[in-house]
């Protein structure tokens, strides 16, 4: 039988502190041979080893504090969909009618979510078999009520965090998300998982219509700096604009954009396209090809990261802001046919 094997790295890191207290042991739907990683935040590699004969894991390592991670194969794409919580303790995988599926328990806080999906499953299953013509409200509102009391009986812990984070925080409800990170004890609060959400909820509440804008200066497509506070002012009104090539709906807009540019440019608009493509060569080209003559520039950094979308709220594109001579926002997510209106309506 082959057996685990650490990289030089991994090893120091987990011993570094005395010795593992977590192990994961059992199947995750991958080839004997196979290498398997476990993926923490931030793509952080926490330990690395072999499948083995018999299809199983093994791998141990150490958490001062609890930790959300992933298993991932030899490409490092995580294997199916389920979380793993790193806490002390023996956790157990155990695979699904999905080969590539498998559910973790073992520990409280695995337990508590392992238990969370299979009451989220028993909700689909009676979803799925409810004849159409059947009265669904008592259904309907013990599901609906499923997340928020889950999160409250978990407040002080990560699995509430990230009940949070990927079934209630929708990146909308501003107001709500503030209350409800407010419950969470300070220590939890200091997790990255919400550290996140609270970064998110300060850069849409600074982003709303009538807060000045924030300032960034990106390289255009010579990798000349443009800074945003050079265009703002002077009589100028910028539509500061988040996009990416690989974006359908973005491209769909590049039409009107050009459309109302050619309309108001001469009465003092300037368009400020943050592209938020990992290929720049790629960027360049299509902005090159498609007759976009505003100002465009990169908006990723070398690590793959936006900062500029991180500033200004961004989780989704195509996402615009139209910025006053004074520097103030004063409208938001223009579209369509309704750009030009909406920019000679304000620049009257």
């Amino acid at each position: 039988m082959k057996k685990i094997l650490l990289t030089a790295s991994t090893a120091a890191l987990l011993c570094g502190c005395g010795g593992p207290n977590y192990s994961i042991t059992g199947n995750a739907g991958l080839e004997p041979g196979d290498s398997v990683f476990l993926i923490g935040s931030g793509r952080t590699e926490l330990a690395a080893g072999i499948v083995c004969a018999d299809s199983t894991i093994r791998l141990k390592g150490r958490v001062a504090e609890p930790e959300i991670a992933r298993l991932a194969d030899q490409e490092r794409i995580p294997v199916g969909t389920a979380v793993i919580f790193l806490e002390p303790g023996e956790i157990r995988t155990v695979p699904t009618d999905d080969r590539r599926v498998y559910a973790v328990s073992g520990t409280p806080l695995n337990d508590r979510k392992r238990e969370f999906d299979e009451r989220m499953a028993d909700f689909d299953r009676k979803f799925r078999e409810l004849p159409l013509d059947a009265p669904a409200d008592s259904l309907y509102a013990d599901y609906n009520k499923l997340v928020p009391e889950s999160i409250e009986a978990n407040l002080d812990n990560l699995f509430g965090a990230y009940l949070f984070s990927v079934y209630e925080f929708d990146g909308n409800d501003i107001a709500a998300a503030k209350t409800r990170l407010k419950q969470f004890p300070a220590a939890v609060q200091a997790h990255p998982i919400l550290q996140r959400i609270a970064e998110k909820v300060a850069a849409t509440e600074n982003t709303e219509i009538g807060k000045p804008y924030m300032d960034l200066t990106l390289p255009d497509a010579a990798g000349e700096p443009v800074a945003l506070s050079g265009i703002v002012g002077k009589g100028r009104w910028v539509l500061l604009d988040f996009w990416a090539t690989w974006c359908g709906p973005c491209c769909r807009e590049i039409p009107h954009l050009r459309e109302a540019y050619a309309a108001c440019k001469s009465k003092g608009l300037e368009i400020y396209g943050v592209s938020l493509d990992n290929d720049a060569a790629k960027w360049r080209t299509f902005v090159a090809d498609n007759d976009m003559p505003w100002i465009n520039v990169l908006g990723v950094n070398a690590d793959k990261r936006s900062d500029a979308a991180a500033m200004y709220g961004i989780s989704s594109i195509p996402a615009n802001f139209l910025i006053s001579p004074e520097g103030i926002i004063v409208a938001r997510d223009l579209r369509g046919e309704n750009i030009k209106a909406r920019l000679e309506e304000a620049m009257r």
